[in-house]
C-alpha cells in the first residue's frame, strides 16, 4: 500500500494537487491510522455477536421498521434504505467514502488528536454490477455503491459507499496495492481543521442540522478563546 506522510495543510494540498485530474478517485478519512478499513458491521464488537438467528440483516430490518416514523419519503429499495441507516449510525456492511478529499481530511482530523490520522484513496476501475432489487445481504462481492440523494448528509459530503460481501475483512486486504494512504501527523490536526473551516469544510457544512450548528458554535468559541489568550500573551510580552 502506497503511503504518503504530511505535517500541514499546505503539504496536504500539495500532495492532492496531482490527483485532481483523476476523476475516478474516492476518499475516506479515519482519525487513527492504525484502524482497519472495515465496515461497522464487520468490526469485532458487532461481528462476533452475530448468529444464524440474529445478524446485521435482522438489525437492519428492525431499524427500517421504526425509521419509517421519522421519514417523509421512503426509499424505493433496500440499498438506499441501507445508505440512510449507515449515515445515521447503524452498524452496516457499507463503508463511507467521498468524492471530495477535503471531506475525507476533516474526518481524518476531527478527533483522536493524539493519534496520526489517515486519508485513504482508491481509483474506481471496475465497479461490480448489481441490480437494486438484489438483496444487499446476499451480495457476495466488493462494489462501489452510488446512493440516491435521499439524505442531505450524503449530498453535503459528496458521499458514496463501498459494500463488502465479507464485511469482517478489511479493505486493506481486499484492495491491496489499489488502496493508497496519506498519513496526517497528529500535531497538525488542529491546524488542518482550522484551514478546512476557512474553506467551508466543517461539521455544520457536512451535517447541516441543529445539533451540528450547536457543536460548531461551541467549537468556534473555544477557538476564539485560544486566539484571545494568544493575543493577550503577545501584548504582555510587548509591554515588557
Amino acid at each position: 500500500m502506497k503511503e504518503i506522510y504530511i505535517k500541514s495543510f499546505e503539504e496536504l494540498i500539495k500532495k492532492l494537487e496531482p490527483l485532481k485530474k483523476r476523476n475516478t478517485l474516492i476518499f475516506r478519512g479515519q482519525s487513527d491510522k492504525n484502524w482497519s478499513v472495515i465496515p461497522k458491521a464487520g468490526r469485532k464488537e458487532f461481528h462476533k455477536n452475530y448468529s444464524a438467528t440474529f445478524t446485521d440483516a435482522h438489525t437492519f430490518k428492525a431499524w427500517k421498521r421504526y425509521a419509517k416514523f421519522h421519514l417523509d419519503k421512503y426509499p424505493d429499495n433496500d440499498w438506499d434504505w441501507l445508505a440512510i441507516a449507515q449515515h445515521h449510525g447503524l452498524g452496516t456492511r457499507l463503508l463511507d467514502w467521498s468524492k471530495n478529499p477535503l471531506v475525507a481530511a476533516y474526518f481524518a482530523c476531527y478527533e483522536n488528536f493524539d493519534k496520526d490520522g489517515v486519508i485513504y484513496y482508491y481509483a474506481i476501475t471496475d465497479i461490480n454490477e448489481f441490480e437494486r432489487g438484489e438483496n444487499p445481504f446476499e451480495f457476495k462481492n466488493f462494489a462501489v455503491f452510488f446512493p440516491s440523494g435521499l439524505a442531505s448528509r450524503i449530498i453535503n459530503q459528496r458521499g458514496l459507499f463501498t459494500i463488502s460481501g465479507k464485511p469482517e475483512i478489511g479493505l486493506e486486504k481486499t484492495l491491496g496495492k489499489q488502496l493508497h494512504k496519506i498519513v496526517i501527523d497528529s500535531k497538525s490536526k488542529n491546524g488542518i481543521i482550522r484551514s478546512l473551516d476557512f474553506y467551508g469544510i466543517n461539521k455544520l457544512s457536512l451535517y447541516q442540522d441543529l445539533d451540528s450548528l450547536s457543536d460548531y458554535l461551541n467549537e468556534y468559541l473555544k477557538v476564539l478563546g485560544e486566539n484571545k489568550r494568544e493575543i493577550e500573551t503577545k501584548l504582555l510580552l510587548s509591554d515588557e
